[in-house]
């Protein structure tokens, strides 16, 4: 029989091996991602938008691009197709009251719509003069094309920063992440935040990507 008098309780505060210390993640990264319920009836119209629109082979992100091509100008899908441009709003709206809860109104400035072919690269970038960046995977296989990819800032603008080998993966050193994202989701996070994908291994990966800005 056990000796209640000697046997220590496991809530005691008596306790030789309490807990001592703790470890926070601080400033964690929203990163939302909205499922259109529409999205096959808003595909279909960004298809018919495509096919009578022509093919931008160079464009302003070519420096950071291979193998991707912009279709129609930038801003007239939006413009053209007021069904897409509220399914935005909405997404928009949703992530900034899940996260960073800005006290202003909030709108598309610029938008692109893009499609990457096979062997498609889009080098790690961020985006300047916005507060969000929004993507909505328009074509999108998950078995067939790349997945988007975010990057952890591990430079100082005043300072070497020293990176060393770790004994394995957690939460704190990874320096790249991604999640699960299919067709028919638009994926918003703060355009600060390094991202781009790697060889896209199939043709047709369609995106249309938007800036987002404070609006009056």
């Amino acid at each position: 029989m056990t000796d209640s008098a000697t046997t220590k309780h496991p809530l005691s505060d008596s306790l030789t091996d309490k807990i001592t210390n703790e470890t926070y993640g601080l400033f964690p990264t929203p990163i939302s991602k909205f499922t259109l319920p529409n999205h096959d009836l808003l595909k279909k119209d960004i298809l018919e938008w495509m096919n009578s629109s022509d093919i931008l082979q160079k464009h302003v992100r070519s420096s950071i691009t291979h193998n991707v091509v912009q279709v129609g100008e930038s801003n007239k899908l939006l413009l053209d197709l007021p069904q897409v441009a509220d399914a935005f709003q909405t997404a928009i709206v949703q992530h900034n009251e899940n996260s960073m809860h800005y006290k202003c109104n909030l709108a598309v400035n610029e938008s692109y719509l893009e499609i990457a072919n096979e062997g498609a690269i889009y080098a790690p970038h961020e985006v300047s003069n916005c507060i969000y960046h929004s993507i909505y995977l328009i074509n999108y296989d998950s078995e067939k094309h790349s997945s988007l990819k975010w990057r952890k800032n591990v430079s100082s603008n005043h300072y070497p920063i020293m990176q060393v080998e770790t004994n394995q993966l957690s939460p704190y050193n990874l320096t790249e992440a991604t999640f699960s994202m299919k067709e028919g989701d638009i994926i918003t996070f703060p355009a600060n935040l390094t991202f781009g994908y790697d060889s896209n291994p199939s043709n047709e990966l369609i995106t249309l990507s938007a800036n987002i800005v404070p609006s009056a």
